[in-house]
């Protein structure tokens, strides 16, 4: 969907398939926190173009640390 309205994939590093591997063979839940938050960013760019309304600048984007 998000390839169709022009907007760039959240696939950089992983995808849903390499989840369960980077978890329990590589023990990196902080690369799958990224892969969580860009997938959300990119829902929320989804749903703005749906709605006609402008994207989210990188500007407007925040990440939270915990």
């Amino acid at each position: 969907m998000a390839y169709v309205l022009g907007i760039p994939s959240p696939k950089e590093d992983i995808d849903g398939s390499m989840v369960r591997e980077v978890f329990y063979e590589e023990n990196d839940l902080e690369r799958i926190v990224h892969y969580c938050e860009r997938d959300v960013v990119t829902v929320a760019q989804v749903f703005l173009r749906l709605r006609n309304e402008p994207l989210l600048t990188e500007d407007q984007i925040v990440q939270v640390q915990v």
